[in-house]
């Protein structure tokens, strides 16, 4: 588990290398820090893609073979895109990085598969743990090393680090038990994907849940570079890169979350996680001229989303043991469409009103998911008591 946990954050990372980099790619290119923003927001997308058509192949392909394959694909693509000669350029090869990066979702239901009864959630949110680790663990290393080496070979050290991992992993995963001698056509198995929003009522909840959530984490972390190093605060590059050691943090909290979610049920712990974020991005709209009082909010806004992602994720593929890799691609699409339009609205916002209109704007996106949670949390209610008068909801 160690070892897919560490390939799966490195998978990530690449996800939001851009976000680290701005300031030398906007340098580079001779261009706004606001123009090669974009990139951020591309790379999702291409990412968000990639989790569509990519992942549900987890259901009828070996994820040891769809991890290898993906990961080599991944190291060429980081590779070539170094060689792009304009930010736009730029922007698009990281539509096709992001659409191969998604190794870490063919990995989640492989590695529950392999969990010992009644860990599935501490499993999942170990596994999201190692996402976090993964992006904050990332934008410390690209921090360290772009004003050394450049923003072109940091992309290059993540690739090889990726390239390095890839023979433990395959020997982790380990042959797949499941029977293949039925195949699904690859058509029918994307309408299938997209007919489970129907078919299971779970999927929408955590759809519903989570898209604005994760809108609020990335509007918030894709603009830590660029206020760091404004004119309001003036850090370099390398500086803004280890505030990557706050969000960092957020990995000691995980086998706490991970005990919580098995022990008091999946909505509980997301809703307690969403009632943490909206407090921490309501404060944020007046305490981010403080650093400390700065740091100490995006650390709730990161530990908000681990534990709400492990729990929402794992309710989702317990609801959905036939078809997880299927689940899990519709989830993680909205998630990342969710994570596209945060790494666009949040530079926007921040041009036009600074990080205040950012933090009033992430306020806005959580306080709605808690509207829907506790929706969802009622019928959930309603149902155990239906069932039994003595129940909880456990789900």
């Amino acid at each position: 588990m160690i070892v897919l946990a560490i390939m799966s954050g490195a998978a990530v990372s690449v996800v939001y290398l851009p976000q680290t980099l701005l300031t030398d790619i906007a340098a580079h290119f001779q261009t706004t820090a606001a123009v090669a923003g974009i990139t951020a927001t591309t790379i999702q997308i291409g990412y968000a893609l990639g989790i569509f058509f990519l992942v549900p192949l987890a259901d009828r392909v070996d994820p040891r073979l769809q991890v290898t394959i993906q990961s080599l694909l991944l190291v060429a693509a980081l590779a070539a895109t170094v060689f792009l000669p304009s930010v736009g350029a730029v922007a698009l090869g990281l539509v096709v990085v992001g659409l191969v990066a998604n190794v870490a979702q063919v990995i989640l239901p492989a590695a529950n598969r392999l969990a010992p009864p009644g860990r599935a959630g501490s499993t999942t949110a170990t596994l999201i743990g190692s996402w976090l680790a993964g992006i904050f663990g990332g934008r410390i290393v690209a921090g360290l090393l772009v004003q050394v080496i450049g923003w072109q070979w940091v992309v290059v050290v993540f690739a090889l680090a990726l390239l390095a991992l890839l023979p433990f992993a395959r020997a982790a995963l380990g042959p797949d038990p499941r029977d293949r001698t039925a195949h699904t056509g690859y058509g029918k198995l994307l309408v299938s994907t997209i007919s489970l929003i129907r078919r299971s009522p779970t999927v929408g909840e955590s759809i519903a849940m989570q898209f604005l959530i994760f809108a609020t984490f990335n509007s918030l972390w894709t603009v830590v570079v660029l206020y760091l190093t404004g004119d309001a605060v003036g850090w370099t590059a390398t500086a803004a890169g280890l505030f990557g050691f706050v969000g960092l943090a957020v990995v000691l909290c995980v086998p706490v979350v991970g005990r919580l979610v098995d022990r008091f049920g999946q909505l509980r712990v997301a809703g307690a996680g969403l009632g943490v974020a909206l407090l921490a991005s309501v404060s944020l709209i007046f305490d981010h001229r403080m650093l400390v009082l700065y740091g100490v909010s995006m650390f709730l806004i990161a530990l908000s989303q681990q534990a709400t992602q492990s729990a929402i994720q794992s309710r989702l593929l317990i609801s959905n043991p036939t078809a997880p890799g299927q689940a899990n691609t519709v989830f993680m699409f909205s998630m990342f469409v969710g994570g596209a339009f945060g790494a666009f609205i949040g530079p926007w916002g921040y041009a036009h009103g600074g990080l205040t209109q950012v933090a009033v704007q992430c306020s806005v996106f959580v306080a709605v998911s808690l509207v829907v949670w506790v929706g969802v949390f009622r019928r959930a209610l309603s149902k155990d008591q239906h069932r039994s008068p003595s129940s909880t909801p456990a789900s």
